[in-house]
């Protein structure tokens, strides 16, 4: 009899002790921070899972609510408050339809559901829908304006801007190199100049013979008009000789274009001293034809002597 009456007490002990483990079961809630939104007014929506004694990875999925949109899924935040792990997570929504809406049960499974919310979405409160609209208004530009304390100074600022500006030019003007293609004008320069950086060049002999021809042919069509580009060294001499008045000049310098295309041919290697005087004869014959354009003398046109000296060869 005493054995039956420990084991009862021994039951009854267990079942006090087993229970309210039992009733702890995971609870779930809903709310909102209003109750009454205007017409795509912001609200927060707040979903709780309460797991007392265990660490639970629950969580919500809400994909959609019907008449509302949502603007932001905000966060999930998890903690421990008295045993018990509270896990909240909170969803920004709003409605563009007028009336009373639920927010129905959100499951967090099929037995665990939250409560259903009741939410009003209205117009500008208060709503009077007999009062008449409102003209479109023209937009108002808004003057520019500095901020007062840039005010105070912009005139002190605006003039270091400029100093610094032209002194960043002068500097930098100051750097650039200097052309001096860009000083050399005209045909008589251009050829003087021409002369002088062929001779300083050190190129081969073949190659500085066939640059004088070039340069005195070049010279000749711009500042004469004697196009000679394309025609022999024995045309060239032909159709310059209204344009010398010294003949021993004008023979000294026919003896060097005959010379040119010799070396240019390699049909002949002359000396350093053969190389100089070539040189200095171009230079005094463009001095002279110089003078001579400066100093006209009514003479006949270098095309007319050419035509003429061609009807001599053909008639002979």
């Amino acid at each position: 009899m005493f054995k039956k009456g420990a084991r009862i007490v021994v039951v009854s002990v267990l079942l006090l002790v087993a229970l309210p483990a039992f009733a702890q079961e995971t609870e779930v809630r809903a709310s909102v921070n209003k109750q009454k939104i205007l017409l795509g007014e912001p609200l927060l929506l707040k979903l709780e899972i309460r797991a007392p004694g265990k660490d639970s990875n629950e969580q919500f999925h809400l994909d959609s609510l019907p008449h509302f949109e949502f603007l932001k899924k905000d966060s999930i935040v998890r903690e421990m408050v008295d045993g018990v792990q509270v896990t909240s997570q909170y969803y920004r929504i709003t409605s563009f339809d007028s009336g009373r809406w639920v927010i129905p049960p959100v499951a967090l499974t099929p037995d665990k559901k939250t409560e259903a919310l009741f939410v009003e979405v209205v117009f500008t409160s208060p709503f009077d829908p007999g009062q008449p609209y409102h003209d479109i208004q023209d937009v108002h530009t808004v003057p520019f304006r500095l901020s007062k304390k840039i005010e105070q100074w912009w005139y002190l600022t605006a003039l270091l801007l400029i100093m610094i500006t032209v002194a960043i030019y002068w500097l930098t003007a100051e750097k650039k190199p200097r052309k001096q293609e860009a000083l050399i004008k005209g045909a008589y320069a251009k050829a003087k100049h021409q002369l002088k950086e062929l001779q300083r060049s050190g190129v081969a002999k073949n190659r500085v013979y066939a640059r004088l021809v070039e340069i005195f042919r070049a010279y000749l069509l711009e500042r004469t008009g004697v196009n000679s580009l394309h025609q022999t060294s024995g045309d060239l001499i032909t159709r310059i000789r209204p344009l010398f008045s010294d003949k021993e000049l004008y023979k000294e310098t026919g003896n060097v274009l005959s010379l040119c295309d010799l070396v240019k041919f390699a049909k002949y290697d002359p000396g350093d001293a053969e190389t100089g005087s070539a040189f200095k004869i171009i230079d005094q014959s463009i001095d002279h034809v110089e003078a001579g354009a400066k100093h006209p003398v009514q003479k006949p046109h270098p095309e007319t002597v050419f035509s003429k000296a061609q009807e001599t060869t053909k008639q002979q």
